[in-house]
C-alpha cells in the first residue's frame, strides 16, 4: 500500500516537471542555457587556477647517457679491389714454333699445369743449331789461337835474328869502309913509289891493293847477304806482329767461344725444360696471352702472364684521418662477394695521390691471410681494419664531446640536477665513443647535446637515452 502511494507521488512529480517544461517560453530557454554555460566556464577557470597553484613549474629536459668504463677499439672501414701480390710474365727461352696454347685470358691454372706446348721437331733443330754454332766458335778459337802462337814464336825468332843481323851489317859496313880507306891509302903510297922510281915499293903496294880488293869483294858480298837476310827477317817480324793476337784480341775470341758454349748450354737446358711444355709455377689466373697456335715466337718473346691467387691483397685508399689509425701489421676483416676472409695490413704507400675532388689519398695493401678458390681478381672487397685498442677506460658517446678554446669538454648533469661543464683529456675514438683519460670517473650523466637556451648552472630534467 505504501509502495503504491510512493509510485503515484513520483508519477505526479514527473507530470508536473513535464508540464513546467512545456510551459517555458523560447526566451526563457535561451536565458537558462547562458546561465549553464557561464557556470561551467567558471568551474573550469577555478579548477585551472587551483591546478597551477598545486603543480610546480616544469624543468627543461636534456638527453643524457651515462659514462661507462669499458673497452674502446678504433676501426677503419674501406673498400678496394682484390689484386695479386705476385705476377709473372713468361718469356720464351728459345726462338721456336708454338704447337698449342692451352689457356686463354681469364683461365685459372694450378701449379704444374701445362699452359703451352712447343713444336718438338723445331726444338730439336734449334738445339742442333746451337751445338753447331758452339763447335764453330770452338774450332775458330783453336785455329786462331794456334796460328797466333805460331806467329808469336816466329816473331820472337825473327826479332832475335834481326838484332844479330843488324849488328853484323853494321860490323861489315865498318870493315868495308876500312878496306876502302886502306885501298885508297895504298894507292897514294903506290903513286908516290912510282913517282920516286922505287920498284920494290911499287910491287909491294900493288900486292897489298890487290889483296885488299879481293877481301873487299868478299866482304861486300857478305854484307849484301846480311842485308838481304835482315830485310827478310824484318818482313817476317812485321807480318807476324800484325797477325799475332793481342791480349785483348785473345780475350775477345775466347769470350766468343765461351758465349757460344753458354748459348748452346742454355738452349739445351731450355729444350729439355720445354719438351714437356710451359708449366705454371703457382696457382693463379692467366691475365694476358701473346702466344698464338702455330706461330713462331722469337727468343725472349713474351708468351703469357699469370697472376697469383695464393698471394693476394685488397688495395684500399685511406684519407688523412684514416692514416692516424692504421699501421702495418694490424689485422682486418675482409668481405669479398659475401664471403668473409682474414687480413693483415702489409703495406702503406708513402706517396699520396689526389682524387677528383682534390683530396689526398694514400694506398694501403691488406694481405688476405686465408685465400681460397672462390677469390676473383679485380672484384671489390670491403675491409674493416682493426686499429688501436684501450681497455678498462672511461668512455662517453662521441657526440657528447665538444671543442672549445680550452680544449675538449663535456656537459654533465650533476647530483643537484644542474648543468655542469667538465674539461676533459681525450684518447682513442671509435665511430661511437671517445676515451676520456682525465676529467670523468665513469659515473657521470653526460649530456648528448645542448639545445639553445640551456646554460651551465641551469636546473634541468635528464632523460636517459
Amino acid at each position: 500500500m505504501i509502495l503504491k502511494k510512493s509510485k503515484a507521488k513520483k508519477e505526479k512529480n514527473t507530470t508536473e516537471l513535464t508540464v513546467q517544461k512545456k510551459t517555458l517560453t523560447p526566451e526563457q530557454k535561451k536565458k537558462r542555457k547562458k546561465r549553464i554555460i557561464a557556470g561551467v566556464a567558471a568551474v573550469v577557470i577555478v579548477g585551472f587556477a587551483v591546478s597551477r597553484m598545486l603543480t610546480p613549474a616544469a624543468l627543461p629536459m636534456v638527453s643524457v647517457r651515462s659514462a661507462q668504463v669499458g673497452n674502446i677499439e678504433q676501426s677503419v672501414d674501406a673498400s678496394g679491389t682484390v689484386t695479386t701480390e705476385e705476377s709473372k710474365t713468361y718469356f720464351s727461352p728459345v726462338g721456336a714454333k708454338i704447337s698449342e696454347c692451352k689457356v686463354q685470358a681469364g683461365d685459372a691454372v694450378a701449379a704444374g699445369d701445362v699452359m703451352l706446348v712447343y713444336d718438338a721437331q723445331d726444338l730439336e733443330e734449334r738445339q742442333k743449331e746451337a751445338e753447331l754454332q758452339n763447335d764453330e766458335a770452338k774450332y775458330t778459337y783453336e785455329n786462331t789461337v794456334g796460328k797466333s802462337n805460331k806467329d808469336a814464336s816466329e816473331y820472337s825468332r825473327s826479332s832475335h835474328d834481326v838484332e844479330i843481323l843488324e849488328q853484323q851489317v853494321e860490323d861489315w859496313k865498318a870493315e868495308v869502309h876500312a878496306l876502302k880507306q886502306y885501298i885508297t891509302d895504298m894507292g897514294c903510297f903506290l903513286r908516290e913509289a912510282q913517282n920516286e922510281g922505287h920498284e920494290n915499293d911499287v910491287e909491294e903496294y900493288q900486292n897489298k891493293i890487290d889483296q885488299a880488293n879481293n877481301t873487299l869483294m868478299v866482304k861486300e858480298e857478305e854484307l849484301a847477304d846480311f842485308q838481304s837476310n835482315l830485310s827478310e827477317q824484318k818482313g817476317i817480324k812485321n807480318s807476324t806482329e800484325d797477325s799475332m793476337l793481342t791480349a785483348s784480341g785473345k780475350k775477345q775470341i775466347e769470350a766468343t767461344k765461351d758465349l757460344a758454349a753458354l748459348k748452346a748450354s742454355q738452349v739445351t737446358d731450355a729444350v729439355a725444360q720445354m719438351k714437356d711444355g710451359l708449366k705454371a709455377e703457382f696457382n693463379g689466373v692467366v691475365t694476358d696471352v701473346k702466344a698464338v697456335n702455330g706461330g713462331t715466337v722469337e727468343e725472349n718473346g713474351e708468351l703469357l702472364t699469370v697472376e697469383s691467387t695464393e698471394n693476394v691483397c685488397v688495395k684500399v685508399s685511406l684519407n688523412k684521418s684514416d692514416l692516424e689509425k692504421v699501421k702495418e701489421g694490424q689485422k682486418a676483416a675482409i668481405t669479398i662477394v659475401g664471403k668473409p676472409y682474414e687480413g693483415t695490413v702489409t703495406r702503406i704507400s708513402r706517396s699520396a695521390t689526389k682524387n677528383e675532388k682534390g683530396a689526398a689519398l694514400v694506398t694501403a695493401e691488406i694481405h688476405i691471410d686465408n685465400p681460397d678458390q672462390d677469390l676473383y681478381l679485380g672484384v671489390d672487397g670491403k675491409v674493416t681494419i682493426q686499429g688501436n685498442k684501450a681497455e678498462n677506460v672511461v668512455t662517453v658517446p662521441i657526440e657528447a664531446v665538444n671543442i672549445g678554446k680550452d680544449g675538449s669538454f663535456v656537459y654533465i648533469v650533476n647530483e643537484n640536477g644542474m648543468i655542469e661543464k667538465r674539461i676533459i683529456t681525450t684518447g682513442l675514438s671509435s665511430a661511437e665513443a671517445t676515451e676520456v683519460k682525465e676529467g670523468l670517473d665513469g659515473t657521470e650523466q653526460v649530456v648528448l647535446s645542448v639545445d639553445a637556451g640551456i646554460e651551465e648552472g641551469m636546473q634541468v630534467t635528464p632523460v636517459e637515452e
